[in-house]
């Protein structure tokens, strides 16, 4: 389970400090872009959800001059900050990505949210579903695996969200006749303290529920000379769901 109030107010919070510390949050949304515009040129009306301050919106909204853009986040705060960024070109909503509706858009693009959802791959298919190209961006098992080692070493609980694994991707991948891309990004901490207020000045710092705060001391000693953390990001770029043949009467 995950407790949707505590994650948008911990994101409402890091909004005005989100962009000092989001390096590669910057860099998936930017490949996401990329990936996106070389598939498909052309594109009217976009739907993104979990927009935070506008990583991905910007390069859509420079992509796609003549698109409309409705921009979506669970959180108001977020929101505003997209909207300081953009202003009138982009419309904005608040709304949870989890139970949006999305007919009659073109693409339907996220990137770094679904993992804070319950089930990103049901989602993802019930999006799918309703009409929509998908182009998507999250994080894979293997994230933070240094973290999770060091605990797990301890003998305690990390907390960190249980995130879609590889085996699971691919299988999604398949059934939507969509490429499978996952790569991995690695960022360097000289020591992990500053790893932790990262990952708190960003929002993302919300356990997992239930989750009972280890001994951060004990944790934050594995790593005398800094820390190497690994982020495994996925990249879902699947046109819409082939129509279904009607059988005759």
């Amino acid at each position: 389970m995950l407790d949707k109030a505590r994650i948008g107010h911990s994101f409402g919070l890091a909004a005005p400090a989100y962009d000092a510390h989001a390096t590669m949050q910057r860099q998936a949304a930017q490949r996401l872009a990329d990936l996106t515009v070389v598939r498909w040129p052309q594109l009217s009306r976009i739907f993104e959800i979990g927009c935070g301050t506008g990583n991905l919106t910007a390069h859509l909204a420079q992509a796609y001059p003549q698109a409309d853009i409705c921009a979506t986040d669970l959180t108001p705060q977020m929101l505003q900050a997209c909207q300081q960024r953009l202003g009138s070109r982009v419309g904005y909503a608040v709304v949870d990505g989890e139970s949006a509706s999305c007919q009659g858009f073109d693409l339907v693009a996220s990137s770094l949210a679904f993992q804070w959802f319950e089930d990103p791959v049901r989602t993802l298919r019930k999006l799918w579903r309703q009409g929509p190209r998908l182009a998507v961006a999250t994080l894979l098992e293997g994230t933070f695996a240094e973290w999770k080692a060091a605990h797990a070493q301890l003998g305690l609980d990390d907390g960190v969200l249980t995130f879609v694994t590889e085996a699971r991707w691919q299988d999604l991948c398949q059934h939507m006749d969509a490429p499978c891309t996952v790569e991995t990004i690695q960022e360097f901490y000289p020591d992990a303290m500053t790893f932790v207020r990262a990952v708190k000045a960003i929002g993302a710092g919300t356990p997992r529920v239930g989750h009972r705060p280890a001994p951060l001391g004990k944790v934050l000693r594995q790593f005398p000379h800094g820390i190497t953390v690994t982020y495994k990001v996925a990249y879902l770029l699947a046109d819409p769901e082939p129509a279904r043949p009607i059988c005759p009467p």
